[in-house]
């Protein structure tokens, strides 16, 4: 058997005997000298432009692989090649194109590429997605149009490395710079919407916390009311105070005036103080707390959130440790925002924390000696014992000196 297989544009052709050449392979001939004409006329001849070769590559695979600029642009404007076709082992075009190879016309393949829609996250058998190799390779241009056009920074091949721990492989300094940047922006920018979902999420448990209180004090009274009721028929008296919603209105119908109404005495609670003269036995309050630094200028008021400790619980999931609550009024687990566990309690407890700092402690000191300098009322040539006895008399008489 003869085969034919034509080298060039001159018109030269090699024959060999006995050797059967695949189908319309002067489309990957083509392809692979970059010949536009060639490749036109081998299309219009061949019984299929999704030939594949003995690799399993396409002619758009073969000619990313060889940087063919004109021969793809030929071939994904004719539609006779799919920009997202797969080899046996995974390979797109656009990994085909991020290869030592097709150098030096990468950055503008990895273009046209991206502007006829191919994926810029999908990965090979092996987890190699396109920021993988273009990291790899140190191509700089197609790894910042990669992360424009959507490229995850953070994937992570069969090995678990991200692009950024190959460029650092590689010794590719300014690409790991790069990336590092993106994955800071990426994580603070999802950081962000997760702080955001934090807060609505408080704002709905705000509001179910009022809701269960409103439910739970209109129970309370009318069990009040209920036991009231069953009080005075068990003494045969008739209920001489209206009902709350009545209103004062009825109260006068049943000969009740308002000066009769209850009056609730405020009842001031001494705070306790220990006066005893036992040394073993120290106050309650003590003097030598640390101080407390505001951390406004603004008088503190009373948060007008109301207080999600008793009616929210903050837990792990056991299967794969993600952060949940439950909440008394619905007793199942929800899922949680993915923040660090202090965030997740400062956003949701926030009267838990306080809203001063403290300080360093005061100086305690050790020994007689370190006691604070009084001896400059006392004149410069004043004995220490002059000093001791200054701090005697501030002790016994405080505010004295």
């Amino acid at each position: 058997m003869t085969t034919v297989c034509k080298l060039g544009v001159g018109g030269g052709v090699l024959v060999r005997r006995g050797v059967k050449a695949p189908p319309d392979s002067d489309m990957f001939q083509a392809a692979t000298s970059g010949d536009r004409d060639w490749l036109r006329f081998s299309l219009k001849r061949a019984l299929s432009s999704t030939q594949l070769d003995k690799q399993g590559l396409s002619v758009l695979h073969v000619a990313c692989l060889h940087g063919r600029l004109e021969c793809m642009k030929l071939l994904l404007e004719s539609e006779s090649a799919d920009v997202n076709a797969s080899c046996p082992l995974g390979r797109r075009p656009i990994h085909m194109v991020l290869t030592s190879r097709s150098r030096p016309h990468s950055h503008a393949c990895l273009t046209t590429l991206l502007q006829h829609g191919a994926l810029t996250n999908v990965a090979t058998d092996t987890g190699l997605t396109p920021l993988h190799l273009a990291a790899a390779e140190g191509l700089q241009g197609c790894v910042e149009a990669l992360v424009r056009a959507g490229a995850d920074t953070g994937a992570r091949d069969n090995r678990g490395h991200t692009p950024l721990d190959l460029a650092r492989i590689w010794c590719h300094r300014t690409i790991a710079r790069f990336l590092k940047a993106s994955l800071w922006q990426k994580e603070k920018k999802t950081e962000v919407e997760r702080c955001r979902e934090l807060q609505n999420l408080q704002q709905h448990l705000f509001n179910m916390h009022k809701r269960a209180e409103g439910v739970e004090k209109v129970v309370r009274e009318k069990l009040m009311k209920d036991r009231v009721k069953a009080w005075a028929n068990n003494k045969g008296l008739p209920l001489l105070w209206p009902e709350p919603r009545a209103g004062w209105n009825q109260a006068l119908a049943f000969g009740i005036s308002p000066d009769q109404r209850p009056h609730r005495t405020k009842v001031r609670v001494r705070q306790a103080w220990n006066i005893s003269p036992n040394p073993h036995k120290p106050p309650l309050a003590s003097v030598y707390r640390p101080q407390e630094v505001r951390l406004s200028c603004l008088p503190e008021t009373p948060p007008s959130e109301p207080d999600l400790r008793q009616s929210v619980t903050l837990s792990r999931a056991r299967v794969d440790g993600r952060p949940q609550y439950t909440a008394k009024w619905d007793g199942s687990p929800q899922p949680l925002p993915n923040l660090p566990w202090d965030k997740l309690q400062r956003g949701l407890f926030p009267a838990s924390f306080q809203t001063r700092i403290a300080s360093p402690s005061h100086f305690h000191p050790s020994h007689m000696l370190d006691l604070p300098r009084l001896s400059c009322s006392a004149g410069p040539n004043a004995s220490p014992w002059t000093e001791v006895a200054m701090h005697l008399a501030e002790e016994l008489e405080p505010g004295h000196y």
